[in-house]
């Protein structure tokens, strides 16, 4: 139920909840309190991936396994393909310390391994980025409120999130549609340099996770000056899943077999 992003995607300790009677938060803080819910450990997920090309091509269908430890100094990620037959064992593996724009390797079986090339470069030929499974955009130096939207019935605070000058990224600015209530972001869009629309990612769903908290279950995410699209559908999760930093390693990834404490 927990995609990249996300993205994307994930509940630390750390609980905000907004009241009616209460103000609104500032900026900071709120920018803070989705960035502390990025940090929540190690986990495992398990999802399907659809990519549907520009102009009406044929689906490709995918279902994957994530394994990921994210702290506030570092994030690592495993994603590897289990199916379709034909692509099972395809695994990227990505790592971010710090502000260093993040590396990674590939794994084509049975026995390519090669470095990663560009960060905006896309994951599994999906509307994602490298970067976009590894930035945490709401830990950016500077952060506004821009203004307030319905989405999807529900009043949403636009936050504004611009990375500071020793903070490496593809896009020059992230704007995230924000339900105070259940503090998860209803739609992402993310900017270049020119201020093209890059990326907008929408939740369509909101489930609870292991742990009883809300986050986005399914998501779309849409490449406009592509034409493209791709959809997310988490289906299982589980934190606080012991890995060894042998399934961290660009040799760690040609295996698939989940952890013994995964779901």
């Amino acid at each position: 139920m927990k995609t990249i992003l996300i993205l994307a995607a994930a509940v630390s300790s750390f609980t905000f909840t907004a009241r009616a009677a209460e103000p609104a938060p500032s900026a900071k803080d709120l920018a803070a309190s989705l960035s502390a819910l990025q940090q929540d450990g190690s986990a495992f997920v398990r999802l399907k991936m659809a990519v549907k090309p520009a102009g009406g091509g044929p689906k490709t269908a995918f279902q994957l396994q994530i394994k990921q430890r994210r702290t506030k100094s570092s994030t690592e990620v495993v994603y590897q393909v289990i199916w379709p037959k034909d692509r099972a064992g395809e695994a990227v593996l990505l790592r971010q310390s710090g502000n260093d724009g993040g590396s990674g390797s590939q794994f084509l079986p049975p026995n390519t391994l090669r470095p990663l090339g560009q960060m905006k470069d896309s994951l599994f030929g999906s509307d994602l980025s490298y970067a976009d499974v590894l930035e945490n955009f709401f830990a950016w130096e500077n952060q506004t409120i821009v203004g307030t939207e319905v989405v999807d019935r529900v009043n949403c605070q636009i936050l504004e999130s611009k990375p500071g000058k020793d903070q490496h990224s593809g896009y020059s600015g992230v704007r995230s549609w924000i339900d105070l209530r259940r503090l998860v972001p209803l739609r992402i869009e993310k900017y270049s340099a020119t201020s093209a629309l890059v990326r907008r990612i929408d939740t369509t769903d909101v489930a609870k996770d292991d742990m009883g908290r809300s986050i986005p279950a399914n998501l779309t995410i849409q490449s406009p000056q592509k034409g493209s699209a791709t959809s997310l559908e988490g289906s299982k999760i589980k934190h606080g899943v012991t890995y060894k930093d042998s399934e961290f390693t660009p040799e760690g990834i040609k295996e698939i077999t989940p952890p013994p404490s995964a779901p």
